[in-house]
C-alpha cells in the first residue's frame, strides 16, 4: 500500500512539474516570435487600455476571482479547476458543466516569466497583435478577427468540440502583460458567450 501511494504522488509530481514546463515553453513561444518579428526596439509607446466599463452579469452568476491567474469572471455556477491541452500547450483552467455534465464555460491561462512579464510591459500594438497571429497559427486557426476584452487586445474564432463536431466552440485568446488568457464556451449562443466575455476583468497587477 505505502508504494502505491508513494508511486501516485511520484506521478502527480511528475504531472505538476511536465505541467509547468509544457506552460513555460508556449509561453516563451508566443511571446519570443511576436518579439522577434518586430524587433527589440521598444521605442513605441504602447497604447492605453480602454476604461473598464461596471460588470453586468446574468441573473443567478456568480464572481470567480482567481488572484494566482489574475483575473475575476462570472460563471453559471461553481467552478472546477483542471488541465486545458490544446497544440500551444497547457493551461491552467476553470469551467462549468451544464445539466449533461459538458462543459460549457472556462477561463484558461499561461503565464510569461517574469523576464518576458518585464519586457511586455513595453510591447507596441504591432508587437501584441504578432504574439497574437502566433498563436492563431500554433492553433491552426485560419479565420480570426481581433478585437478587445477588458480592454486588452485578443483575437476571436470559432470552431467545433473535439469529441462532439455538432457542438460550436467559441473562444477569446487575450493578451495581457501577465501572459495569455482563453475564454470558452462549448454549445451556447453568441449571445449567452458575449454576456460570458463581457464579465472577465483582469486585475490591476496584470495590466499593462
Amino acid at each position: 500500500m505505502e508504494k502505491q501511494e508513494t508511486t501516485r504522488k511520484k506521478k502527480r509530481f511528475d504531472m505538476k512539474r511536465s505541467f509547468r514546463r509544457i506552460s513555460a515553453v508556449i509561453a516563451t513561444m508566443a511571446f519570443t516570435i511576436g518579439l522577434a518579428a518586430c524587433g527589440s526596439s521598444q521605442s513605441t509607446a504602447p497604447s492605453a487600455n480602454k476604461a473598464t466599463s461596471s460588470v453586468t452579469a446574468p441573473q443567478g452568476w456568480k464572481k470567480f476571482t482567481s488572484k494566482d491567474l489574475g483575473y475575476s469572471v462570472y460563471f453559471p455556477g461553481v467552478p472546477e479547476k483542471d488541465t486545458y491541452k490544446d497544440p500551444t500547450g497547457a493551461y491552467a483552467r476553470y469551467s462549468t458543466v451544464n445539466d449533461k455534465d459538458h462543459i460549457n464555460y472556462a477561463v484558461s491561462v499561461t503565464k510569461f516569466t517574469r523576464k518576458q512579464v518585464e519586457d511586455s510591459k513595453g510591447f507596441n500594438d504591432a508587437q501584441k497583435r504578432k504574439v497574437l497571429t502566433n498563436v492563431a497559427r500554433l492553433l491552426q486557426i485560419d479565420k480570426y478577427s481581433f478585437t478587445t476584452v477588458d480592454g486588452h487586445m485578443a483575437i476571436s474564432y470559432t470552431g467545433h468540440d473535439s469529441e462532439d463536431s455538432s457542438v460550436i466552440m467559441r473562444r477569446e485568446v487575450v493578451y495581457s502583460s501577465a501572459g495569455l488568457y482563453g475564454l470558452e464556451s462549448f454549445g451556447t449562443s453568441s449571445s449567452e458567450y458575449k454576456q460570458f466575455v463581457d464579465t472577465f476583468r483582469l486585475s490591476e497587477d496584470t495590466q499593462e
